[in-house]
């Protein structure tokens, strides 16, 4: 659907990431307008989330049929991309990496935001060990756009059964997607296979994964047990939220202390039939019939998303990688095999009716884009010299570039009408009859808690201390709020659109994870009896004391906490 630029914001100085999704793709004009404004609406939603754990994003923006998502640039790789590798993460990372995303996900679904899309490659690593969560908002968004076309988008293997079924989800689908990637990173294998698209969502709604343990012998059947539950194949049936599932299966994979984590295909040595290699760990793409008219199945090499035609039956082919379990089962015959691949297929083909006459017949919505929603839309963040990549394919232009901040008056771009323009100018009106817009207005900045300092354009003579009020020029600005042992927050506004923001900070907090052998030691955190091990600490950045009981015995030491990162210290007693 587009690129991503890195890029250097010169009004903060910071480095972000700028993706560009194709609107101009969407040949429907009507749809593509409904599109625009949902990704508008998406984007500020997503926006809304301040967490260590979530990419943030800055500000978007909309020019001649391209998106612009302004958002933080995570400096590390993919999960991705550490579970295609030979040497997997090691135990202690891999559990770090699963509460850190528990988290980000649990504080979303509390704003009433649900990702629809968890999967590796939508989780960063962060250089300092930072799990982050991207495209917040984004998959929904192109999701309702082929949902509304009869189709299915998403990546297959990682979807609830609810989403496979078109129902309402809510976090407990994320849910479900976490546990089929902790079922991925702990077994090398995923709980779901087939070799058609129909079987394997007809095994997402219907069956049950091989058992983790059988996979791998490292882990107690207590980790069984934890990832059924949060595979359920009805919601309600799961965890109450996603840290519960975190700590749940912490605590099942501590009743074995010398479990491990397998590589990819490590598991047993049964061919799959019909796969092919692709050589980097994605699902390769296959087309049934090469004709212009073909329908099939669409896998993306780079984002590992499906696009899935619901109508036609689309071959799915995953890496040569082993089976995941040997299966002790009779085996079925051809024909019954052939019975269930055709109802499977049949299930999906009604689905994609359904879809598509939903589709055909919408019901009243109050988000209709209006006109007075485009013209309000504020222009781009200035973005310095961004790079573009080599385009991906023909369809992509070579050199796209983000919208300049002031676009020149000489620009041959074509301008959109204005609000106020409703009417021809009459020759014998002076221009200087129109009012003139406001020079400057009046900015009202509150924060929680209060006192806190606030810097406008990075420039310290316009420094307040909040709740404060400050006179700006007309335009777009930017701010920074500043508060002791409380995370900084960055916003944009408009003058003389924006009045007054109300800010909430949020507190410094780190993770400490402790995990001691044996476990059930008690734990004394900087002076205060904490509980028992195997334990896990939101905790104020910088130095803490630790002390480990077991009777009479002690053990003590310090750790170093930091903001956003969680640290894991396991303590084997002598």
């Amino acid at each position: 659907m587009g690129l991503v630029y890195k890029a250097q914001d010169p009004a903060i100085g910071r480095t972000i990431a700028i993706k560009t999704i194709r609107l101009r793709d969407v040949t429907d004009e009507v749809e593509r307008e409904r599109l625009r404004e949902r990704l508008l609406r998406e984007a500020q939603s997503a926006g809304m989330l301040s967490h260590p754990g979530i990419v943030t994003i800055y500000d978007i923006y909309e020019e001649n049929g391209l998106a612009y998502i302004f958002m933080e640039f995570v400096n590390g790789p993919p999960l991705e991309r550490m579970l295609r590798a030979d040497q997997t993460p090691d135990k202690d990372t891999l559990l770090s990496i699963l509460r850190q995303t528990a988290s980000a996900l649990d504080y979303a679904h509390r704003k009433g935001i649900v990702h629809r899309d968890i999967k590796p490659a939508n989780i960063m690593i962060h250089e300092d060990g930072a799990a982050k969560i991207t495209d917040f908002g984004v998959a929904k968004i192109l999701s309702h756009q082929m949902t509304a076309a009869g189709t299915l988008m998403g990546t297959p293997t990682y979807m609830s059964p609810e989403q496979v079924e078109g129902k309402t989800v809510d976090g407990r689908a994320d849910q479900f997607s976490l546990a089929v990637i902790a079922y991925e990173a702990l077994t090398g294998e995923k709980p779901f296979h087939a070799e058609y698209l129909p079987t394997l969502l007809f095994k997402i709604v219907r069956e049950e994964p091989p058992l983790p343990s059988r996979l791998n012998p490292t882990l107690a059947p207590q980790v069984d047990t934890v990832l059924r539950r949060a595979m359920s194949k009805k919601p309600e049936d799961r965890f109450a939220n996603c840290s519960d599932f975190g700590e749940a299966l912490a605590d099942a994979l501590s009743a074995n202390p010398g479990w491990m984590p397998l590589p990819k295909g490590a598991s047993h040595h049964i061919t799959t039939v019909g796969s092919q290699d692709t050589g980097d760990g994605k699902l390769a793409a296959t087309v049934l019939t090469p004709s212009a008219d073909t329908v099939g199945t669409t896998m993306s090499a780079t984002a590992g998303t499906a696009i899935v035609d619901a109508a036609a039956p689309a071959a799915v082919n995953e890496q040569p990688h082993v089976l995941p379990f040997r299966d002790t089962r009779p085996k079925q015959s051809h024909a019954v095999r052939n019975a269930w691949i055709v109802v499977g297929f049949l299930a999906m083909a009604g689905v994609g009716a359904f879809l598509a006459y939903m589709a055909t017949h919408p019901g009243p919505s109050s988000s209709e884009p209006s006109s007075a929603a485009q013209s309000t839309l504020p222009p781009p963040p200035p973005v310095a010299s961004p790079t573009p990549e080599p385009a991906p394919s023909a369809d992509v232009p070579a050199t796209p570039q983000p919208p300049a901040d002031n676009p020149p008056v000489t620009s041959t771009t074509p301008q959109q009408p204005s609000v106020v323009s409703t009417s021809p100018q009459q020759p014998s009106t002076p221009a200087v009859s129109a009012p003139s817009p406001p020079t400057q207005g009046d900015f009202q900045l509150t924060t929680t808690p209060s006192g806190a300092t606030a810097i406008f354009d990075g420039k310290p003579s316009t420094e307040c201390r909040t709740p404060c009020t400050i006179t700006l020029s007309a335009g777009r600005h930017t701010f920074t709020v500043m508060a002791p042992g409380y995370r900084d927050a960055a916003r944009i506004l408009e003058i003389p659109h924006d009045t007054g923001f109300i800010v909430n900070l949020e507190k410094m907090m780190g993770t400490l994870n402790l995990q001691t052998t044996p476990s059930g030691l008690t734990v004394v955190l900087d002076g205060q009896q904490s509980g028992r091990t195997p334990a896990t600490f939101q905790l104020s950045p910088g130095m803490h004391r630790v002390s480990l009981l077991r009777g009479s015995d002690h053990h003590d030491f310090t750790v170093e906490i930091k903001d956003g990162t969680t640290l894991t210290r396991t303590v084997e007693w002598q």
